[in-house]
Parts: C-alpha cells; structure tokens; sequence
C-alpha cells in the first residue's frame, strides 16, 4: 500500500521538477508528522496526569532541544555532503560521509547526555520551575536522555537515506515508532499491568518505541540494501571529513543551538505567568511545531534537490527546485492559518480542561496565525541553503532575529501593564516575517550556487 502512495525516486537531477518534490516531500510530511504525534501522544496520555504534568514535559522538550541542537546542525551537514556526492555519483564518499557521521554523532549523543543528567535538576531550577513541575520532570527527562541514543542513530539514519533520495523507509521508521508508543503510553504511564510511572513511564514508552526502528537502519545501511552504504571499516573519523562537516554542520548546530537557548529564555519569561501559562505555551509551541511539519518536509526535499542538483552541476534546476517547494509549501500554510485560527479553542482544549489554558493558547493560536505566510521563506529555503552546505548566513539571520530582536521584545512587552504575556505571542508572531524576508533575501543573491564541497576520501583510504 505504501508503495502505492510514494515511490522511491533517487534520480532527482533529471525530469520535470514538481513530481520530484512532491515524491520527496510526501513521506517526509508523514514523517513530519510522526515525529510530532509521538510527542503529541504523550501530552495528551501526561496531560490526564494534570497541568504540572504537562508543564514537565514541556519544558523537558524545551531541555532536549537545548542539549542535542548541535546533532540537528549535524544531521543536516550529513544531507548536504552525501547529497551532493550522490548528485556527483561519487559513492565512495558518499559511503565515507554516512559511516564517518553516524559515528561523530554517536560519540557527541554519549557525551550531552552525561552532561545532561549530571545537571538534570540545575536545568529545570534554572527555568524557575515549580516544585510539583521540578519533581513530575526529572524522572521524564532522565529517561529520555539514557535512551537519547536511540533517537540519534535513528535520526542520522533517516538523514542519510533522505540525502539519497529514499523518504518513504524513513517514514516506515516512524509508523512502526508511532504504533509502539501509542500502545506502550497508557500501559506505563497509568500502570495497566505493570507498576505505574506517571510521567516517567511516557518518557520509558517514548524510548522503547525509537529502539526497534534505530535497529533496523543500521542493519539496512550495513547489508547494502540502500543506495549509500556505512562499511566498519570506514568509521574512524577522518580529518578532512570533520573539516567538511564542520563548515557545514557547526553554524547549522550554532544556529538549532541559540535557537533551543531562546527557547528556554522565553519558558522562562512565560513561567514569570504562573504554571496556566506554562502549559499553554507548552501546548501552543506544540502546535506550532505542527504548522512547521510542512514546512520541513518542503525544506528537506528542497535540501536534497539542492545538493544533488549542485553535485550534478545543475545550480538553475536547484534554484527552480527550492521555489517550487517554497511555493507549495505557502499554500499549505494558508488553509492552516485559517484552521488554527476559527478553531484555537477547542484545538487548546483537547489538551487541557483547564479554562484559563484554554484562554491562554487559543490567543497565542490566535495571534501567531496569520503570520505563518512567513514560515516557508524563513524554513524552506533555509534548508535549500543548507543542502547547498551555505549555513553561515542562515545562522547570522537566526542569531540577528531571535536574539537581536525576538528576546528583548518578548522581555520588555511581558512587563508592560497594557502587554503583557500577549507581548510574548506578538514576538513570536513578527519575528517570523523578519526571518522569512531575510533568508529569502540572501537566497536570491544566489552567492549559494558557488559553495564547493571537497573530497574526503581518496581511492586508496581505509
């Protein structure tokens, strides 16, 4: 059936370029959308539990986000190096690039998460949480981090068949993850035959449902039944790869980094409202995340139409690639905003009963609505950037947004009497359109075209 519905399309420098995106961005999108289920899943199993509950996991996403926002700048080096390698048909390095990442990012996932639960506690106490949100948090959160590899090998996993042109067996991925944790949720979390854990047992559903899938990509990229391989014998890590992946994949991690930080000063600044206000937010970020679901899917196949398209010497069909997936992406975008924004009450309310969180997230649905147009500039042609290994200036653009103007703007209006935390949902609404026209911006100069990717193996190596 699923074959029916995607087919796997790994000439994507050739033929008419909407049928392309469209193949790419489609299981992506289901993807997208899986990922956020999980987490979804959780808040709305947590959230039977009580608004602290839910508060905890909010602000444990807000922690993770933080602690492994270097892997995400990672995975996206990854894509764009074996993209462009798998444009040019240069296999070797395209095999060197996925072995050599997935150790990187092994090594790297073992050392945040040391560091993440030996300061488990000092992260939450220094967002100003509550006692009952500190002790419903702790346990979620060190859980999630013992399993965090897990999510890493599945995650790099999934980059480097999608740097390939294969979307769709990363979306069997998450079906298979999404099936698992919707029936291991209530069972750990409320005990139904086992001892009950309360929040921790989502966090313990959550990491059991990513282990079977992250097994399954290793053994499919090491028994050559993909088009890019990882061999043994190429996972020590070379020089010259990390010299690559570093151009490529620090100001992209710097970028996912400053933009985790902003997040854990705007919970902060949101906690300053009382917990309501905290699971409000927790429930709008959410759902916002659900509103940039397209948007990524649109960017991760412009991402990999853009490196192979430059690996196969074809800058004008890459340029072509990213508007039409910009552009699809903009319409989807439209009929969201719509939707969110007749419906922010009862969508607020499938989380949390509680009225003043109802009040809360349906304003911030509300005001931040109209404003999604502006997404698919600022993500999607983001992500062609990156595809074209062009981070730097995508992570001036966020640094200059988020920090230069989202957090100061968000700090002062909380405190004034006539804003208040609607000055928070204002902010993030504007800094939307600035993100959006200025990465677009820098994209038409087209300076992205000319960035080279050199070779990380010669004939002779490993």
């Amino acid at each position: 059936m699923i074959k029916k519905l995607f087919k796997r399309d790994h000439n994507l420098t050739e033929g008419p370029i909407l049928p392309k995106v469209i193949s790419l961005t489609g299981p992506l999108m289901v993807v997208a959308i899986l990922n956020s289920t999980l987490n979804l899943v959780d808040m709305f199993w947590v959230g039977k539990l009580g608004s602290n509950a839910i508060a905890a996991v909010a602000v444990s996403g807000t922690i993770m986000m933080v602690l492994f926002a270097v892997l995400i700048g990672i995975t996206r080096g990854t894509v764009a190096l074996v993209s462009r390698y798998v444009g040019a048909k240069d296999a070797k390095n395209a095999d060197a690039v996925a072995s050599q990442s997935i150790t990187f990012g092994v090594i790297i996932a073992l050392l945040i998460t040391f560091i993440g639960l030996l300061f488990t506690k000092q992260l939450f106490l220094i967002l100003g949480v509550s006692p009952e949100v500190l002790k419903a948090g702790i346990g979620y959160l060190r859980i999630i981090l013992m399993g965090s590899i897990t999510m890493v090998l599945l995650s790099f996993g999934s980059a480097i068949l999608q740097a390939e042109g294969d979307t769709v067996t990363p979306m069997q991925f998450l079906i298979i993850a999404n099936l698992i944790n919707f029936v291991l949720d209530p069972v750990f979390i409320f005990g139904w035959g086992v001892p009950r854990m309360n929040t921790s047992g989502a966090a313990l559903a959550t990491v059991l449902s990513q282990a079977v899938p992250a097994f399954w990509v290793l053994l499919l990229l090491s028994k050559r039944q993909s088009k890019v391989h990882i061999h043994i014998s190429q996972l020590k890590i070379k020089l010259t790869f990390l010299k690559e992946l570093f151009k490529i994949g620090l100001p992209a991690s710097l970028q996912m980094f400053f933009r985790s930080i902003m997040g854990v000063v705007l919970m902060s600044i949101v906690a300053t409202f009382g917990t309501a206000a905290v699971a409000a937010y927790g429930i709008g970020i959410r759902l916002q995340m659900i509103v940039l679901m397209p948007a990524f899917a649109f960017g991760g196949s412009a991402s990999t139409l853009v490196g192979q398209n430059l690996g196969a010497k074809q800058p004008k069909r890459a340029q072509r690639s990213a508007w039409t997936a910009t552009i699809l992406d903009i319409i989807i975008m439209i009929l969201v905003a719509i939707l969110f924004f007749i419906f922010a009450p009862y969508i607020v309310g499938f989380f949390d009963k509680d009225e003043k969180v109802i009040s809360m997230g349906a304003k911030f649905l509300r005001i931040t609505a109209p404003f999604y147009l502006f997404i698919p500039f600022g993500v999607v042609l983001g992500q062609a950037l990156a595809g074209a290994g062009d981070t730097l200036a995508p992570m001036i653009i966020t640094l200059l947004t988020l920090w230069g103007f989202q957090i100061p703007t968000a700090l002062f209006l909380s405190k004034s009497t006539m804003w208040g935390i609607d000055g928070i949902w204002w902010t993030n609404a504007f800094a939307s359109i600035l993100q959006g026209i200025l990465i677009m911006s820098w994209f038409e100069t087209g300076r992205w075209k000319k960035r080279k990717i050199y070779s990380i193996v010669e004939l002779n190596d490993f």
